[in-house]
């Protein structure tokens, strides 16, 4: 890629990022009661603006607002993967990839719950242009039979087919997410190695390296507080093949028996990032606030595109996840401190 089009994609990430949510925003967001009230003051927002501009605040439904902030970010790493016409573009497009997993899930916690009603309209028919997989047919899946025809003669066929059930009570959801996420590490890691040598091949590792490690952790911390999983059962939805911690160190993590001292472990081992200086009691905080700082690095001191692009995506995922959860914090009446918590800023 050469220097003119590097600056250019760079220049324009910047652009959308000196838009961003900044902190007086958030710190002014979390004080609000209701939806109405978040989308009045997002559609005054440069980030938000034209995407809210015909929204009316009192009638929208925070699902469809959720929709439309993830549509929003979609669209902006869309218009960088659309900027790059260089041999490396695979590797910018494992966004959609992403975006795809998301989707399949999505589908199938609908399909789970029987609650088909609300599956129309949740669906995001903005990205069919971008995907092999048939969203008419997904759109209508009811049961796992339809979700295979919708994914039928893409990778997902193949993912998926193994896990098929007749009865969606029987439906191994966990494993299925699983089975998704080596996928999309899998090809990142590919994608990679057939792109870039030397250092960036070395740093943009490191990235996935961090991501597989802090969702390693943060999965043992939930399957063992919220569905107290044995250890056999956590060791199965690890991430070992490309996992920089050893399977000792994870095999130390597992039996911990009380999930809150996981925190505390990492904090005196090398890990030394989950110091907890703060009183913070998500685990979702520190592995948040871990690639918030490494993309924010990335973001002010390097000058190679897929750096910056990579940096430029945690970011825009990470406001979604602000807004996602400043809108659940309302629904379910969360105190202001304690959604100050959730946020990463």
């Amino acid at each position: 890629m050469s220097k003119v089009a590097n600056n250019a994609i760079i220049a324009k990430a910047k652009t959308m990022y000196g838009t961003f949510l900044k902190n007086d925003d958030y710190e002014k967001l979390i004080k609000m009661v209701s939806v109405s009230e978040v989308v009045s003051y997002l559609k005054k927002h440069p980030y938000y603006e034209a995407l809210l501009k015909d929204v009316i605040p009192s009638t929208i439904h925070r699902g469809q607002l959720e929709l439309l902030i993830r549509k929003n970010a979609f669209e902006s790493i869309l218009k960088l993967i659309k900027s790059v016409y260089s041999n490396d573009k695979s590797y910018y497009e494992l966004s959609i990839v992403k975006q795809e997993n998301d989707l399949i899930l999505s589908v199938l916690r609908t399909i789970i719950s029987d609650d088909l009603s609300s599956l129309r309209g949740k669906v995001p028919y903005f990205f069919d242009v971008h995907t092999d997989i048939d969203l008419k047919k997904l759109l209508k899946s009811e049961t796992f039979d339809e979700l295979l025809d919708a994914v039928e003669h893409t990778a997902y066929e193949k993912i998926l087919s193994p896990f098929y059930v007749r009865n969606k009570e029987m439906i191994r959801y966990l494993d299925i997410e699983f089975a998704l996420e080596k996928h999309y590490y899998d090809e990142a890691f590919k994608r990679v190695d057939k792109n870039y040598q030397g250092k960036l091949n070395t740093l943009l590792k490191d990235i996935y390296y961090t991501k597989i490690e802090l969702q390693n952790i943060t999965k043992i911390y939930r399957l063992k507080k919220f569905y107290q999983s044995d250890p056999l059962t956590i060791k199965q939805l690890l991430n070992i093949k490309h996992s920089r911690m050893s399977e000792q160190k994870l095999a130390e993590l597992i039996e911990i028996k009380d999930p809150n001292k996981i925190l505390k472990h990492l904090a005196s081992s090398e890990l030394k990032y989950f110091k907890n200086d703060k009183d913070y009691v998500y685990i979702e905080y520190f592995a948040g606030k871990i690639k918030y700082d490494l993309a924010k690095k990335y973001m002010y001191f390097t000058n190679e595109v897929p750096l910056f692009f990579s940096a430029f995506v945690t970011l825009t995922e990470l406001q979604v996840d602000n807004i996602t959860n400043i809108i659940e914090g309302i629904r379910y009446k969360v105190n202001e401190s304690e959604l100050k918590q959730m946020l990463i800023y």
